[in-house]
């Protein structure tokens, strides 16, 4: 199978419109909005023209880019309930009033407004860009949603125009599942960490206790899977063992009660969202990530950077690679609770090899990505350019041809 290529930068023409437009439902808790919004801002100070739409100012992480987000004027009938209709309705009056160089899709969940927004708008709709932010394969989905969902991703790559992906073996997926050629995908960085992160300055000072310290980062919902978590740290962990999980969401107060059933309440932490993970991770030995499906995980980055050793599911086709195959972590199956509570017996603090995981923890940093998505950008709208110039030549020439004389 072709692979997927990393985009080059051709420049666009004067004067041409570079800007960018980027919408997102609110600001957070998920990993997709804190990625765009630092994103976001990253391209600001490098001087893109960018837009920021949102549908609503709420969200836990707050704004932390630089940029001024558009809130979408809440109208009758949809009001604040419908999110994804008034991002459609408020992306659709924005780009009638000002179209911008490149709509930009910042990850799977927000697809369904780009394709929208293609069959309402066709030609006139700007290129879309979105990325590729979560493992297409679903296994999780009930297997007679499996057909329809594949339509879906056929659809979406018909409507879109380009892909951002994250890694090969995810831009391999993209080919196979959405039907894309190579031409139509680019690896471009996930900016998760800043340089500063990653370095000596990071070294980690661990204070002497007992026990093992284990810690979890995501959302409490149901993608995580935290209750087979739960359950294999139960199994797997030793009485002066703890577990940490940073997140916020739904299923709390059912996480809690299994906790306390699985008599593991007293040595389970759930302290809720926190902004500053990164330097939280340091007081910790091993990351836990129980995800039925991920794409490329903000949390196991972090803990690399950190030296953390990881155990993880094979969530996401992006995990053997990002683990480097074993040498970083210790993958299991998805929903392999007695492999996974194995891997917390055996697992010991400090196994991490530090300099190779900073290495790995590296090529996903704000000041790579950056410059990888300026690239992609130049090369879509001097993409589009050359089209329109193609199209218009044809035309020009079949005027000249009919006023020859014969």
């Amino acid at each position: 199978m072709a692979r997927a290529h990393v985009s080059v930068s051709p420049k666009a023409s004067d004067g041409q419109d570079m800007r960018v437009l980027l919408f997102l439902k609110g600001f957070g808790p998920g990993g997709v909005e804190r990625i765009a919004l630092r994103l976001s801002d990253g391209l600001y100070r490098a001087g893109r023209d960018l837009t920021v739409l949102v549908a609503e100012a709420a969200g836990a992480i707050g704004n932390p880019s630089a940029v001024t987000c558009h809130v979408a004027r809440s109208w009758p009938v949809i009001g604040r309930r419908w999110p994804t209709m008034r991002l459609v309705y408020a992306l659709w009056r924005e780009i009638g009033r000002a179209p911008p160089a490149i709509l930009f899709c910042p990850g799977n969940a927000y697809t369904i407004v780009a394709v929208i927004l293609k069959l309402l708008l066709g030609q006139s709709c700007p290129p879309i860009v979105a990325k590729v932010s979560n493992d297409l394969q679903r296994p999780d989905l009930p297997r007679a949603l499996r057909p329809l969902y594949r339509f879906w991703l056929w659809i979406q790559g018909r409507m879109i125009d380009h892909f951002a992906i994250l890694s090969v073996p995810m831009g391999e997926e993209v080919m196979a599942l959405m039907r894309v050629g190579p031409d139509r995908i680019h690896i471009v960085p996930n900016p998760v960490l800043d340089d500063a992160d990653i370095g000596p300055d990071q070294e980690r000072h661990r204070p002497r206790r007992a026990g093992r310290h284990f810690v979890a980062i995501g959302r409490l919902e149901r993608q995580k899977n935290y209750p087979a978590m739960l359950r294999a740290f139960a199994i797997g962990a030793g009485k002066d063992d703890r577990l940490t999980i940073f997140g916020e969401g739904s299923e709390r107060e059912a996480l809690t009660a299994l906790a306390a059933s699985l008599d593991i309440g007293d040595r389970v932490d759930m302290p809720g969202h926190c902004p500053e993970v990164c330097a939280r991770l340091r007081d910790h030995d091993i990351l836990l990530l129980s995800s039925a499906y991920e794409g490329l995980p903000g949390a196991v980055i972090e803990a690399l950077a950190a030296g953390l050793w990881v155990i993880a599911t094979r969530c996401s086709v992006s995990m053997p690679d990002l683990l480097e195959h074993g040498a970083l972590g210790r993958l299991t199956e998805c929903g392999d609770e007695s492999g996974f509570a194995l891997a917390i017996r055996t697992a010991e603090p400090g196994q991490q090899d530090r300099a190779r995981a900073a290495r790995k923890a590296s090529h996903y940093t704000l000041e790579a990505a950056v410059p990888a998505y300026t690239a992609l950008f130049d090369q879509v709208i001097a993409q589009r350019q050359a089209r329109s110039q193609s199209a218009r030549a044809p035309s020009a020439l079949r005027s000249a041809t009919s006023m020859r004389p014969v």
